[in-house]
């Protein structure tokens, strides 16, 4: 996004212009193309097998992010409808605070309040999953993502070999656009996806932290609680503690921020390490050796190639976090079934190995 700044009467205007489009999208617009392109390399350009691989590629992709943003809402919903059936369960811990200070009637009134909205939380939370693994919504992401990967290799694979046949200076205005909307592209765009998923891993680790302190302070006060009675009140940041710790791994498992963060890193030095060749390809070619275009592309490839397969392999780790959804919202209604106070999953053994942690003081 390209912004301008207008000085009129009233002050300042900012004027936003959008980007000129690169990859697939600048070389299938006639207008986004150099003025003094071939007229063979523009043929080549508007035949319809390029044609038919940039259009594979925007019909996938635009597919994929669709199914992967409902993926994601999705199961974010039911992880935050989980976390908050978890807190207000284990508020009931808390109930012997509350009946000092609110009295018996307005305790059990709050109490069942909570026991409610955590079933309504949990119900929504299994239909959430639901939906997610009955609409396929997984595999079909990966599947259309692969697909789009393809057809976009694909185009430039035909590119590259229909600049075999070409003039010298049609080859080296294509080996000029592999480099730009090819390279060049998949440089920046890993670069700025490997910063958005640092970005968020930090989010993660930040709640995280914060997580661990409010667990200390419930630990800390299950232990005054114990030697002063009528305090348990304090022992509720632990409940908070729990379900900040359980909402980061499990924003962790979803987003797979660091494994993806340092996978982009990895493909993109790679693919540095290739634009640092570029002056010797294109000498290469001038001295005719065409098939030099053909080799430099696919090594992009193959790169590219490597980065999706790791990338997929990594994904399988969101089909263990539904399963793992799915299971807690069962035992939520196994545990309401049984008890009317629902715990988040580890909470008490969480709360055991922080006693035991802590050193009592001598008796």
């Amino acid at each position: 996004m390209t912004l301008h700044f207008v000085l009129s009467d009233g002050g300042m205007n900012v004027t936003k212009h959008p980007s000129p489009p690169t990859g697939l999208q600048a070389l299938e617009q006639s207008d986004a193309l150099p003025e003094d392109i071939t007229p063979e390399l523009k043929k080549v350009l508007q035949g319809s097998a390029f044609r038919t691989h940039c259009d594979v590629c925007n019909r996938f992709s635009e597919e994929a992010d669709c199914q992967k943003n409902r993926l994601l809402r999705e199961l974010t919903g039911a992880n935050v409808s989980l976390i908050i059936a978890g807190v207000l369960s284990g508020l009931v811990l808390a109930s012997g605070a509350m009946r000092e200070l609110l009295g018996s009637l307005w305790t059990d009134r709050i109490v069942l309040t909570f026991g409610f909205v955590a079933l309504v939380m949990g119900a929504l939370a299994a239909m959430l999953t639901y939906w997610a693994r009955e609409s396929d919504r997984l595999r079909r992401w990966l599947s259309l993502r692969s697909g789009a990967e393809t057809a976009r290799h694909s185009a430039f694979h035909e590119l590259a070999t229909a600049l075999m046949d070409v003039s010298l200076s049609g080859a080296l205005q294509g080996l000029a656009l592999i480099r730009e909307h090819l390279l060049n592209e998949q440089r920046s765009y890993l670069r700025a996806r490997a910063a958005r998923h640092r970005r968020s891993s930090e989010r993660t680790t930040m709640l995280g932290g914060f997580a661990t302190a409010l667990t200390f302070i419930g630990g800390s006060g299950a232990i005054i609680t114990s030697f002063v009675p009528g305090q348990s009140w304090i022992s509720v940041a632990g409940v908070f503690g729990i379900a900040a710790a359980t909402y980061a791994a499990n924003r962790d498992s979803l987003y797979l921020d660091k494994h993806n963060s340092d996978l982009c890193e990895k493909t993109a030095a790679g693919l540095d390490q290739i634009a640092a060749c570029y002056d010797a390809v294109e000498t290469e070619v001038q001295l005719g050796n065409r098939n030099t275009i053909l080799s430099f592309t696919n090594v992009i490839i193959e790169l590219l190639e490597a980065e999706h397969q790791q990338w997929r392999e990594g994904c399988s780790q969101v089909e263990s976090f539904i399963n793992d959804i799915e299971q807690r919202t069962q035992r939520i209604g196994s545990a309401h079934n049984a008890s009317p106070a629902v715990t988040l999953e580890g909470e008490q053994s969480s709360r055991d190995r922080i006693l035991r942690s802590v050193p009592l003081p001598d008796s």
